[in-house]
């Protein structure tokens, strides 16, 4: 089943509608998501007998409230602070008080001494509505928090990231858990959202699908094994020539790894054959360590780009004359063939913006950046705007990579919730190429081999994080290719 994601103003609008339309009191939701949140902290941190909870003046807070009472009722000590005065709570947060207090917990105000004395810190400062930068008194407490080294559970998301964004405003709580309810926020997955909210606990408060669905999803995530799936059993009568045969460009001067790297992954995606344009000097060279590959010089170009079925260009391509000339010659080719574009190939297009619905383009944020004449700051600051722009400026589809890797046909908008830091590594985006073209290769539509393609990438290195850690090695993800394909066939 596919995580969906929807933004904080429609999250809103679906808590409205739950209440506002399907009768159900504020109050009731606001339990049932501290409690949610309590048995998450209970379940994380067994151990705990103090709390120190933090609550803001918003529903966030109630939620808050909550799980203070539920602690209090389950004798652990806890101790409230709030950031406005118990009076200036209005509605369901004023009534969580009341009862709260008829326990004998009332708020005090912020002491240091406080993080020192508990087991566990309770974050129900800000909620997902938060647009603004945290500064001031907010901003000291919410560092002090940070440098405590205390646990901290979130409450909805961690205070002071965006949650359509990731984003941190200004300052943020570093969450080891966070419980989010009734619908998965992107900022939770993008940018620096990943970094601080910790792992993710969700609850739809046992809303039924009317209600979840009351507005139109933003993204989903399908998982790794949707898309595999989508990869038919090859026939017992395949050939080479039926696995598809992959036309790589790319290469120059010192840089023939990139493009050995992404002829290696496209043979272990499953193309049937792999034919390598680059210098002629290098050819020997790349047929000496790839020999399943055929290499021609740029001249040949026109003869082996007809008899492909896809064209990757990029990888080790440079921005000198030799590669300007190589991207200019592939472009005026008959759009015939799908085409994959990443690293340089992404530099050349920045200079000469075309829009065209057969290839894919593969930007990291600084990439996107070029290709939006801007730079990765702006990117990262907000994705989906950025990959949104990125297909409506070029046509097919956009894979904007990093952390929460964003695919994109101008439809369809899939977030890939796998990978992991340690694929920081340069030439991780040479084998995705490489995926990705094999997969073409093999007859799947761009957005399905974009989408797949991707999921592999992540799969492969957290396989390999699981005994590596940090140091992955590209080619030692383009090797498990072929044991993630297994069960397709």
């Amino acid at each position: 089943m596919a995580i969906e994601f929807y933004s904080a103003a429609q999250s809103r609008a679906i808590d409205r509608f739950a209440i506002e339309q399907h009768g159900l009191p504020g109050l009731l939701l606001m339990k049932r998501a501290g409690l949610f949140a309590f048995e998450t902290l209970r379940q994380c941190y067994p151990q705990a007998r103090k709390l120190l909870v933090l609550c803001g003046a918003g529903n966030n807070g109630g939620d808050g409230l909550i799980v203070a009472q539920l602690a209090a009722m389950a004798g652990m000590k806890v101790t409230l602070h709030l950031t406005t005065a118990p009076q200036n709570l209005h509605g369901d947060a004023a009534k969580a008080y009341r009862e709260l207090n008829a326990l004998g917990i009332d708020c005090q105000a912020f002491q240091p001494s406080q993080l020192a004395d508990c087991d566990v810190v309770v974050d129900a400062l800000f909620g997902i509505g938060l647009n603004r930068l945290i500064t001031g008194e907010m901003a000291e407490l919410v560092e002090q928090v940070n440098a405590s080294g205390k646990p901290v559970l979130a409450i909805d998301i961690a205070s002071g990231i965006h949650a359509d964004t990731g984003c941190v405003l200004g300052h943020a709580i570093r969450a080891q858990h966070t419980c989010t309810f009734i619908t998965h926020k992107p900022g939770l997955y993008q940018y620096q959202g990943a970094d601080y909210c910790g792992q993710i606990h969700f609850s739809d408060l046992f809303l039924d699908d009317e209600i979840l669905h009351s507005q139109t999803q933003q993204a989903a995530s399908h998982g790794f094994d949707f898309w595999r799936a989508q990869l038919p059993p090859r026939p017992y009568s395949s050939h080479k020539g039926s696995a598809g045969s992959v036309c790589l460009i790319g290469g120059d001067q010192y840089m023939m790894g990139a493009i050995q790297m992404a002829g290696l992954a496209a043979l272990k995606a499953g193309a049937g054959l792999l034919k390598i344009l680059t210098r002629e000097e290098h050819a020997l060279i790349l047929t000496q360590a790839l020999p399943e590959a055929m290499c021609y010089p740029p001249a040949q170009l026109h003869k082996v780009s007809a008899a492909a079925k896809v064209i990757a260009i990029g990888p080790g391509l440079g921005v000198a004359a030799w590669g300007q000339q190589l991207y200019q010659q592939t472009l005026a080719l008959p759009q015939a063939h799908p085409v994959v574009m990443d690293a340089d190939a992404l530099k050349h297009l920045a200079k000469s913006p075309e829009k065209r619905d057969n290839w894919i383009l593969t930007p990291h944020p600084g990439e996107a950046g070029v290709l939006l004449g801007s730079d990765s700051q702006e990117v990262q600051q907000d994705r989906f705007a950025a990959i949104k722009a990125l297909q409506q400026r070029y046509g097919g589809v956009i894979v904007l990579k990093g952390n929460g890797t964003l695919i994109y046909d101008g439809a369809n908008l899939e977030m890939c919730l796998e990978g992991n830091p340690g694929m920081a590594v340069g030439g991780m985006g040479d084998i995705l190429t490489g995926i990705i073209a094999g997969l073409l290769a093999q007859g799947l539509p761009l957005y399905t081999a974009a989408c797949l393609g991707v999921y592999l990438h992540a799969r492969g290195g957290d396989i390999l994080a699981k005994t590596e850690g940090r140091g992955l090695l590209p080619t030692e993800l383009a090797a498990l290719l072929p044991g993630l394909l297994s069960l397709s066939g």
